[in-house]
């Protein structure tokens, strides 16, 4: 059974998600011109009462986001989120620690969070 959610999932936790399945999306739009896809998920309040959320994600907006980041983090993510390279492996090719790779990828998904979901943070009065 699953666990009940009492609070939104973290952003930058959903666009990880969502770049784990990166290529599979890509394949999706040459496949069936799909660059647009929709998640959503309940959340249950003390009262018994659920909430539904929606996150949208758009496949560009996905891809120009790598392109904002520095080459460190776009390395970390490239390997450990991507490829879904454990970050041992991607410690030892980019010469670091298994911390760093992790920090690396953290700091990437906050910054990538904080541009892609700009719009709703502005509409629910915080800029």
């Amino acid at each position: 059974m699953k666990k009940e959610l009492k609070e939104p999932i973290q952003k930058h936790r959903i666009l990880r998600e969502v770049y784990r399945h990166y290529y599979e999306f890509k394949q999706l739009f040459l496949k069936e011109g799909t660059d647009v896809i929709e998640h959503s998920y309940w959340v249950h309040d003390d009262d018994g009462d659920k909430v539904k959320h929606t996150v949208t994600i758009s496949l560009w907006d996905l891809h120009d986001g790598l392109g904002t980041l520095s080459a460190r983090k776009r390395e970390a993510v490239y390997y450990n989120v991507l490829l879904d390279k454990k970050q041992k492996e991607v410690a030892e090719i980019m010469g670091i620690t298994t911390v760093s790779v992790g920090q690396y990828v953290e700091q990437a998904m906050m910054q990538l969070a904080d541009k892609y979901f700009a719009e709703e943070k502005v509409e629910n009065g915080v800029a």
